[in-house]
């Protein structure tokens, strides 16, 4: 781990301070078998541990192995890669809120995506053969996750990001900050044709539907599909 580098007079957090000038110095006196020249990441190149990176999720059902008393859990994405869950869908949401209130559905599971930490899950293999469902905000950021996603996990459909649930909460919209114009060539038709209207501010400047701002009776109206 580079915050533990055992050197006289080096602190915890030397190695990221000087992390450009080091990456400039260390070829010069490591042996080329400790370098990998096709990392980017300073960790990677140079052979220090990698930070692991965790995934939080809702057990909307008991789920074998967990015992049913357990509901949610944060675990590392590389341990839950070998955990073959044994669900149909895999929701993914993107505020915290949503998250924590989301319906029961049979034989699924809920993942908090926190916003691009989506790429994180194409480190979950068993991932590719399930259902996944992405829900997140309506703006040109949330259709640029979905972009994202879907270059890791081709089949990935969207819940409450049409054209319809917007128009029925305008009332409800705020301003996206920095908003994107750049292409989404893996939306749908039906997403490219909301994600244009975004960005020509066919409703406003810069329009956002956060999805916590969406009716719960909207939710549970578009969960109905995977109630049986």
């Amino acid at each position: 781990d580079i915050r533990h580098v055992d050197v006289p007079g080096v602190d915890s957090k030397f190695v990221e301070r000087h992390a450009k000038l080091l990456r400039r110095l260390l070829p010069e006196v490591l042996p080329a078998d400790r370098i990998d020249p096709s990392a980017n990441r300073f960790s990677e190149r140079f052979g220090f541990r990698l930070r692991p990176t965790y995934l939080r999720l809702r057990l909307l059902e008991p789920v074998d192995p967990f015992p049913r008393s357990i509901t949610e859990i944060e675990v590392r994405t590389n341990e839950l890669a070998t955990i073959d869950l044994p669900v149909r869908t895999v929701f993914v949401v993107e505020n915290r809120a949503t998250f924590l209130a989301f319906p029961v559905v049979p034989s699924s599971i809920v993942i908090f995506g926190e916003g691009f930490g989506v790429t994180t899950l194409e480190r979950v293999p068993w991932l590719a053969e399930r259902e996944v469902i992405y829900w997140g905000d309506i703006d040109t950021h949330g259709f640029a996750i979905v972009q994202r996603l879907r270059e890791r996990l081709p089949e990935t459909r969207t819940l409450l990001m049409d054209q319809q649930t917007l128009l029925a909460h305008l009332d409800h919209v705020v301003t996206e900050e920095q908003p994107t114009s750049a292409p989404l060539p893996l939306l749908t038709p039906a997403e490219q044709l909301v994600y244009r209207d975004l960005v020509e501010d066919r409703y406003g400047v810069a329009v956002r539907l956060e999805q916590e701002s969406i009716r719960f009776s909207a939710v549970r109206a578009a969960l109905q599909q995977w109630a049986q």
